[in-house]
């Protein structure tokens, strides 16, 4: 080895001046090279992967702020507020249904005159006799007795069987159609026995505030 060195020491004094400035600046730039490849390169590439670190460590910490942000806003109001504000809505809504079908109940006819005008009405008809008239039990228009805005409210049918001809069932059938009261069907069943008499078994039906049975 120190013979090598010997060798390249007794090489480099006989280079000339300039020469040994060249060699002198080549070895320099390898030294340079060999300290970048070595210490300042791994220190650059470590100084990056830092850097996309600390990029994401940001956003992350953004997005956590927003997040802390909204929920601070959220605990700030009413957290029942939408709850709330359905409610109103619904009750609202129930209280004007409530009012509709009330006033329909008035409009319409009791259900003791609507017997009562069923039979006059057959008698004031030629040619039709009267079978069978019975009130129906009272149904309650829904069953849900807890949520429904309906609750109290009662159907109260009556079922009428008569016969006839066709022309006289169709002038009983008219002149109820005719009748200046509210009321409503519920069932219509013609049929032809031995012609020409004919049966007629209708039920009607009109709302009460109460579960009794009409009386007539």
């Amino acid at each position: 080895m120190i013979q090598y060195w010997q060798s390249v020491s007794e090489k480099f004094s006989q280079m000339t001046h300039r020469e040994k400035l060249l060699v002198g600046f080549c070895g320099l730039v390898g030294v340079s090279l060999l300290l970048f490849s070595i210490i300042l390169e791994p220190a650059i590439e470590l100084k990056q992967a830092s850097d996309k670190k600390v990029l994401v460590a940001e956003k992350k910490i953004k997005s956590l702020n927003k997040d802390i942000r909204f929920a601070k806003a959220k605990l700030k109001g009413d957290p029942n507020q939408d709850i709330n504000t359905e409610l109103k809505r619904l009750l609202k809504q129930s209280q004007q249904l409530s009012l509709q079908l009330s006033k329909i109940i008035e409009n319409l006819i009791s259900p003791t005159q609507m017997a009562q005008l069923l039979e006059k009405v057959l008698r004031d008809t030629k040619g039709v006799n009267l079978v069978s008239m019975e009130s129906l039990k009272a149904e309650p228009i829904t069953k849900d007795k807890e949520s429904s805005q309906y609750t109290g409210y009662y159907l109260h049918p009556i079922r009428l069987e008569v016969t006839g001809n066709y022309f006289s069932i169709l002038s009983y059938l008219q002149a109820l159609e005719a009748l200046p009261v509210k009321y409503y069907w519920r069932s219509f069943q013609y049929t032809v026995e031995e012609y020409p008499t004919a049966r007629l078994v209708i039920q009607v039906y009109t709302l009460g505030t109460r579960q009794e049975f009409i009386g007539g």
